[in-house]
């Protein structure tokens, strides 16, 4: 198979990644790999099998890659039909519980499902939470490192000096396909 210098591009599109991460992971200026995708370079043969190689490879990539950013949270005050309605709202099955910029929990689907004989609209987040449901992690970490813990957890979290930065769920791994 013969790879075209749009064929590179589309690659790093698609991994989601910029010139410049690749020119860094790769060794070589951000210039170079936007020459080589403009198609005025011609690289050497080794230089192309080892920008392929970080296009391709799951080896490396690191949480910050695939967390969704920016995760919807609520406070462990809140009344649970207002976790029901974010959830519902933003399709997700599970929201990180906070009180104040320390995080205490996880409210998932089955929570809510468990309590349903209760008012939801009176009945506060904390009260049926799951605790310590969520590890946290550097964005720095590498993927493999995370994997196997969603054996026992529903999500990871991403922080960066103590703030939470993305959430990764079971469907932000189906990202690496």
């Amino acid at each position: 198979m013969i790879l075209t210098a749009k064929d590179i591009q589309k690659l790093r599109q698609r991994r989601g990644m910029t010139q410049a991460e690749v020119a860094s992971k790769v060794g070589v200026s951000q210039s170079y790999i936007a020459r080589l995708e403009n198609g005025s370079l011609d690289p050497k043969l080794s230089l192309v099998k080892r920008i392929v190689e970080v296009l391709t490879s799951d080896k490396g990539r690191v949480c910050s890659e695939i967390m969704s950013t920016n995760p919807i949270t609520i406070d462990a005050r809140d009344v649970v039909s207002t976790a029901v309605s974010l959830m519902q709202k933003n399709n997700y099955s599970q929201l990180p519980v906070m009180r104040g910029t320390q995080m205490v929990g996880i409210i998932t689907e089955w929570d809510i499902i468990q309590n349903l004989q209760h008012n939801l609209h009176e009945i506060s987040v904390q009260a049926i939470m799951s605790p310590s449901s969520v590890l946290m992690v550097d964005g720095n970490t590498s993927i493999d490192v995370i994997i196997p813990l969603f054996e026992n957890y529903q999500a990871v979290l991403v922080q960066n000096q103590g703030r939470i930065q993305g959430i990764i769920t079971r469907s932000d791994l189906l990202k690496l396909i």
